[in-house]
């Protein structure tokens, strides 16, 4: 099965639906042109590190983790997440270590080298934020912030619940 799928929905029927309110219709376009904008901001970035790898690293700078803990926290399979550690391993971003609680695992956490450099990825990050958000109000600010939260619990609570599948969506389309 493919990300991909044919929808036979009429486009009037779904802005015009009572299921649907009129916040979630204003929403939805809206995330699309977020995940767009972002992407197109990723690609013309300056960052040191990629996205993948300062999300693996924010989790070591926390403490040290397996690779089944960090496939867990980022919702990823175990094979990405290994190769992600091996990436970041040979940059010298993290360095592997005997894990006291079971000998046949390793754990893994962020070198001297690797804090550097997502500090310098967050800084960066920091500031076009900032350049972004520079007119808002703090309160603005704040209430984005707890919304985006709630909407990446909301998210992981879907994805966590085999809610975000295309096998899901489809068996929700037959009921």
């Amino acid at each position: 099965m493919t990300d991909q799928m044919t929808i036979d929905v009429d486009p009037a029927q779904v802005q015009s639906d009572a299921s649907y309110c009129k916040g979630i219709i204003s929403i939805e376009p809206d995330i699309a042109l977020l995940v767009r904008m972002l992407d197109v901001v990723y690609r013309r970035r300056g960052y040191p590190m990629e996205r993948a790898h300062y999300l693996l690293m924010l989790r070591l700078l926390e403490s040290p983790r397996t690779s089944g803990e960090l496939a867990g926290e980022l919702v990823l399979d175990h094979s990405t997440v290994t190769r992600q550690i091996s990436a970041v391993e040979r940059r010298g971003f993290v360095r592997r270590l005997a894990n006291p609680d079971d000998g046949r695992s390793a754990l893994f956490e962020a070198t001297e080298l690797g804090v550097a450099q997502c500090a310098v990825m967050r800084r960066i990050r920091l500031e076009r934020l900032s350049v972004m958000l520079g007119d808002w109000e703090q309160e603005e600010r704040m209430r984005f912030a707890d919304y985006i939260a709630r909407f990446n619990e909301a998210l992981l609570a879907m994805e966590n619940a085999g809610a975000l599948s295309m096998e899901h969506y489809e068996d929700c389309r037959r009921q």
